[in-house]
């Protein structure tokens, strides 16, 4: 009797050991074969001539913002935040932005409806003096902004739902909060 106690106690170790080895040892993670940056870049470079570099993924809305000689476009990447989904048009033109600065303001903005299934996006280009930006057409909300150079940035929002309110209203606040736009 001892020896199928003995026996039984040895299985029992030698299984929770297995299955302690087998749940302890990572499991290999998918590797793309290119990366994100890469693969947008390709994208870019095929529609728009070239691709100078990535200038900020924001995974909370799974979206990369690439620049090309002629300006900045916002591209859709998947959940996962690995490979390319779409790009999203229109792009920002620098040459457009600098060429219109007397009838539009230090603020110019687009807005994309329906990029996909409950997701719109409104985005566009600041200069320096324009410091704070509120959407009042879509409850008084701030967009994020990054800095692109020399008096440029990049100021976007995103939506989770399939329309943004038209005409966008926006008002722009210069560093001492005067309405400048």
């Amino acid at each position: 009797m001892k020896k199928y106690i003995l026996i039984a106690v040895l299985c029992l170790v030698v299984v929770i050991s297995v299955t302690f080895f087998l749940s302890s040892t990572p499991t290999s993670p998918v590797i793309p074969t290119t990366s994100l940056e890469k693969s947008v870049c390709e994208r870019v470079s095929t529609q728009f001539g070239d691709c100078k570099r990535i200038l900020l993924y924001d995974s909370k809305s799974n979206v990369v913002f690439a620049e090309s000689s002629s300006g900045i476009i916002p591209v859709l990447t998947n959940k996962e935040f690995t490979g390319f989904k779409k790009f999203i048009y229109p792009e920002m033109d620098f040459q457009e932005f600098s060429e219109e600065r007397g009838d539009r303001g230090p603020i110019d903005w687009r807005a994309n409806h329906k990029v996909q299934k409950d997701f719109s996006i409104i985005y566009g280009f600041a200069e320096d003096a324009a410091k704070t930006i509120v959407i009042n057409s879509e409850g008084n909300i701030q967009p994020n902004r990054f800095f692109v150079r020399d008096n440029l940035w990049v100021w976007y929002v995103t939506f989770e739902k399939d329309k943004v309110t038209l005409p966008v209203e926006v008002t722009v606040y210069d560093a001492g909060g005067q309405i400048i736009h």
